[in-house]
């Protein structure tokens, strides 16, 4: 039973991801009933972002200090009863308040998440944070396809099938949690046994590094969760296709990362995280430049390339995904809970607040050339891993450091 405790976790992640992808993904739907403009529907990715985002570091620094891994059954849940709720709401409004209660679940379980995952990984942080991001990238793969096929065949009411997920995942982490808190501490017991002298060491902050890697992780996030927000809708008024293949579209991006996660994960393991985030940026740089460009080209070659660039910015954020959280918990080695309340958790939402305003750009020209935008943030995203200091060795970094 011990050994299925990783996938557990995973499971629970990747139905609090799906309940995040939700949103994103029924856009074009809510856009038209509501009558939204861009900008508007920017706001409704604020929502479920902002709070998340200054919550995650709180409540990861919390659990430094207080330990609740049962939070991790708490934030499933609330993100999952919210995502429900998407359903029988009638006011745009009202789409906030659950869009913004979605966002602070899913803050409440990724610190928590990510700390036990990074425990029951012993020596292999890599690999153990690697397949946690499975769940994070299933979540955001099919959750799309999911609420899409949902809500525009039985209607919006079939939302309700998430917060049905997330009942029994929560009530089964609910119970297993202290077994799954037990096993954990064996295995710190064992990887403290097997390095007496990398135990011995007393744990360490490096703040500086950890400051260039925030850079790091704004460029991506910034980057990450508009195209998240305006992929479908990207599809649907660029690309002249259906709602229904919009959702596709973000289906395909996170598609991808199901297994580059893992191989990113893998990689960093065997390369150091600091190559593996170099490699990402410098895929995804060129890459979402050409996706702004994709409008321009004949209707002949424009889908399979717009299909092609799309797996390939897929891919690159999917590989520096684990690694990021290992870096990040590595240069924070007293505060795992806070770094992965940075690293994971805001990582994936503070790029929000940049929404509304690439909403309001889209509507004042046009989203291509509102998309163009997001470049520089992967330039200076590029130009700071070259800042970066390189670790042989988890929570050991050289005295050089501050």
């Amino acid at each position: 039973m011990q050994k299925y405790y990783p996938y557990l976790i995973t499971l629970s992640h990747m139905i609090n991801d799906s309940c995040q992808s939700v949103l994103p993904a029924l856009l074009p739907l809510f856009i038209y009933t509501y009558g939204l403009s861009l900008e508007q529907a920017g706001f409704l990715i604020l929502a479920n972002t902002a709070l998340s985002s200054l919550l995650q570091p709180l409540l990861g620094y919390i659990s430094d200090k207080l330990n609740q891994p049962r939070l991790i059954a708490a934030g499933t849940l609330l993100s999952a009863c919210s995502t429900g709720m998407m359903g029988f709401v009638s006011s745009y409004e009202s789409l906030l308040v659950c869009a913004t209660l979605a966002g602070v679940g899913s803050s409440i379980f990724h610190p928590e998440g990510a700390k036990i995952m990074n425990r029951l990984g012993g020596g292999k942080k890599g690999k153990a944070m690697g397949t946690f991001a499975i769940g994070g990238s299933s979540g955001f793969a099919f959750g799309p396809l999911f609420a899409g096929a949902i809500a525009y065949t039985v209607g919006a009411h079939g939302l309700a099938a998430f917060t049905v997920a997330g009942i029994i995942i929560s009530t089964v982490l609910f119970l297993l949690m202290p077994r799954i808190v037990a096993h954990a501490q064996t295995i710190d017991q064992a990887v403290a046994t097997e390095n007496p002298t990398v135990a011995a060491q007393p744990l360490k902050n490096y703040w500086k590094y950890f400051g260039i890697l925030f850079i790091i992780i704004l460029s991506q996030s910034v980057n990450f969760r508009v195209i998240n927000a305006f992929i479908p809708v990207f599809w649907t008024h660029e690309l002249g296709t259906s709602p229904e293949q919009g959702s596709f579209a973000l289906t395909v991006f996170f598609s991808i990362g199901i297994f580059m996660t893992y191989i990113g994960g893998l990689l960093g393991d065997k390369y150091g995280p600091i190559k593996i985030i170099r490699l990402s940026l410098l895929i995804w740089l060129p890459s979402m430049f050409l996706l702004t460009q994709v409008p321009e080209f004949s209707v002949t070659i424009m889908m399979p390339l717009a299909y092609l660039i799309l797996l390939m910015i897929g891919a690159a954020k999917a590989i520096s995904y684990s690694p990021v959280i290992v870096l990040g918990q590595t240069y924070l080695a007293k505060s795992i809970g806070f770094a992965s309340g940075i690293t994971l958790g805001v990582s994936q939402t503070i790029g929000g607040i940049i929404a509304p305003v690439v909403g309001n750009l889209a509507d004042t020209y046009s989203l291509p050339a509102a998309m163009m935008t997001l470049v520089p943030f992967l330039i200076v995203g590029l130009v700071a891993s070259l800042l970066l200091k390189d670790l042989k060795n988890y929570n050991n970094i050289r005295k050089t450091a501050l």
